[in-house]
């Protein structure tokens, strides 16, 4: 075991550490954590469109109430998920940059980056074409509510890449705004008022210099692309495609469980790095693509409704176990200290005061448990035992809630909710007696 621990230390640790201490990685860190809200926002105005089947029994009552206006709330919709690129966007720009403030770059403006980034966002949005000279591409309506009106794709009267499948080119295009910015700034190409001007004033001409580069630089890349027939959304659309179908797969589902228990056991927050770093992007792209009807089993908070029931590790089933099971008085502590975060997804007490990290009893089943659990969750949804994820919801909510809402008032969630909570006691328990047990006799030894 110490050998294992050795290893994780020296050859896994140090390049995820350093990685995940970038300043890129954690300013999309934080543009992924700002974005949240409107993601629940969102979630919120599709719950009530949800009403009819999360309670078939009064789903008349909806249709004749409540839905009847369902053109102007969806708007929440549209305006929140919909946009959600839009957020990322300025997120990136704003975040990325403060990194860069906080590492000393003071003359930079985070509320600039933020702009800037959005500016080059805007930027890749329409489709230019190279067939009669450099022009928008023409109008055309498609099926499925898809049209093109000037360049624009338009999904159901929407633009289309402002919604999920732009999260990643606003990831890319807020990273090389911010990057031109810092160039002027640090390079001293930008316009600088005489004191006594008003700050605001005196910021807005310091960025033209930068937007204008941004312009002109984010206007080549659309025309040598558009001279090839793409642009910067299409170009990614075949990396990103095999990302996603990895991480949508049941073995790409295993490794990034994996990866972020494997940090967690050695002290470090496996979820901040793995999870809403990398892969929170790529589930929310699925959770808009379930929403308009396509069928991603890992999409928005697959992980939060079946896996991480109690936290990382799913460790609810180890506090219940502590509250109910524990003969020391360690454990019988910290249970029922635990229990109440437990219940709302948070189990920092447990990891760090049973504790899990660094502890050769807990550190199997704290692996193990999360993909036995995904795994129930993946097969009971390939099977069609169980919806799909189509919701947005809030990490907090206890276990079944969660499961229910996300899947639209699917009753069989709740159930595998249920399952995975009563296997992941299961799985837990003899690791647990063993822990306790050596507890006890630690306990009795003190007392002599």
């Amino acid at each position: 075991m110490k050998s294992f621990f050795n290893f994780l230390q020296k050859y896994l640790l140090p390049p995820l550490n350093k990685v995940a201490n970038t300043k890129v990685v954690r300013g999309i860190m934080n543009a992924s954590l700002a974005a949240v809200p409107f993601t629940i926002v969102s979630s919120i105005f599709l719950i009530i469109n949800n009403l009819p089947q999360i309670f078939p029994f009064a789903a008349n009552f909806f249709k004749n109430t409540i839905l009847r206006f369902s053109n102007f709330y969806n708007l929440g919709n549209t305006m929140a998920l919909g946009s959600i690129a839009i957020y990322y966007s300025l997120a990136v720009g704003y975040y990325y940059v403060d990194e860069y403030r906080r590492a000393g770059e003071k003359k930079l403006n985070a509320f600039t980056g933020s702009l800037l980034s959005l500016f080059a966002f805007l930027l890749t949005i329409p489709s230019i074409s190279f067939k009669a000279g450099a022009s928008q591409v023409a109008n055309a309506k498609l099926t499925n509510g898809v049209a093109i009106v000037n360049g624009v794709s338009l999904t159901n009267g929407w633009i289309t890449r402002f919604g999920g499948v732009g999260i990643f080119i606003s990831i890319i295009t807020g990273i090389l705004a911010v990057q031109l910015y810092r160039f002027c700034v640090n390079k001293n190409v930008t316009i600088k008022m005489p004191q006594g001007v008003p700050e605001g004033v005196s910021r807005s001409f310091a960025s033209l210099v930068p937007a204008i580069l941004v312009g002109f630089v984010m206007i080549a890349i659309d025309l040598i692309l558009a001279f090839f027939n793409t642009d910067l959304h299409a170009l990614l659309s075949a990396p990103f495609g095999f990302v996603k179908n990895l991480t949508g797969s049941w073995a790409g589902l295993m490794v990034i469980l994996l990866l972020i228990h494997l940090l967690w056991i050695v002290g470090v927050h496996g979820t901040a790095i793995i999870k809403n770093s990398f892969i929170n992007p790529i589930l929310l792209v699925a959770l808009t693509e379930n929403i308009n009807g396509a069928h991603n089993i890992f999409a928005g908070d697959f992980i939060n409704m079946w896996v991480f029931i109690g936290g990382a590790g799913g460790t609810l089933g180890l506090v219940l176990l502590m509250v109910f099971k524990a003969k020391s008085k360690q454990l019988k502590t910290l249970g029922k200290t635990a229990i109440l975060p437990a219940i709302f997804n948070i189990n920092e007490p447990v990891i760090f005061g049973a504790p899990i990290v660094y502890n050769p009893y807990l550190i199997i089943p704290f692996i193990v448990n999360p993909m036995v659990l995904a795994s129930v969750a993946y097969f009971a949804i390939k099977i069609g035992f169980v919806g799909y994820v189509n919701t947005a919801i809030a990490w907090v909510l206890p276990v079944g809630v969660g499961a229910w809402l996300g899947t639209g008032g699917n009753f069989p969630a709740v159930i595998i909710a249920f399952l995975n909570l009563l296997i992941s006691i299961l799985i837990y328990y003899p690791f647990f007696k063993l822990y306790d047990n050596k507890l006890v006799k630690q306990e009795k030894g003190s007392k002599d």
